[in-house]
C-alpha cells in the first residue's frame, strides 16, 4: 500500500537540524475517554526548563504512579509524541504516545515482574482537560 493511499496527499514531515519541538500540544492534564479503564485514568505533562515530565494516575493501586521524565519526539506528520518508563511494584509500564486529531493515543506496554500473567498491551485514548 502506498503512502497517499493511507494518509492522502499530506507530505511527510522532516524536521530540520535547528527545529524546536512545540510541546504545547502535549502539556496539561489528559483524561481517559473510557471511564471503565483498568489502567490509566489521567495524566499530567509539565515542562521544567528543557525537561518534560509526566505524572500518571491509575485506576487501581497505586493510584499515583509518580513523576518521571519523558522523551519527546516528532512524527512524520509533524505531530508531537513521547514515551516514558515506570517501575512500579509488580509491573513495569512503558508508555508510548502520539497525538492524533486532538486526542492523545497512549499505548501502555505492561511487563509483569512475577511472571504469573502474560505481558499486556493496552491502547487508550485521552482528551485534554480545559484549564
Amino acid at each position: 500500500m502506498k503512502w497517499n493511499e493511507i494518509h492522502g496527499e499530506t507530505q511527510s514531515y522532516q524536521p530540520t537540524n535547528n527545529a524546536k519541538l512545540d510541546l504545547s500540544a502535549i502539556l496539561g492534564t489528559w483524561i481517559n475517554s473510557s471511564e471503565k479503564t483498568e489502567w490509566i485514568k489521567k495524566y499530567t505533562i509539565t515542562q521544567e526548563g528543557d525537561r518534560v515530565f509526566i505524572n500518571v494516575y491509575g485506576a487501581d493501586s497505586p493510584e499515583d504512579w509518580g513523576k518521571v521524565e519523558v522523551t519527546t519526539f516528532v512524527d512524520n506528520l509533524g505531530q508531537t509524541a513521547f514515551h516514558a518508563q515506570y517501575n512500579l511494584d509488580g509491573v513495569e509500564p512503558l508508555l508510548a504516545a502520539n497525538m492524533n486529531k486532538g486526542l492523545c493515543v497512549v499505548a501502555a506496554f505492561l511487563k509483569f515482574k512475577d511472571g504469573d500473567r502474560p505481558n499486556f498491551l493496552c491502547r487508550e485514548f485521552y482528551y485534554k482537560l480545559d484549564e
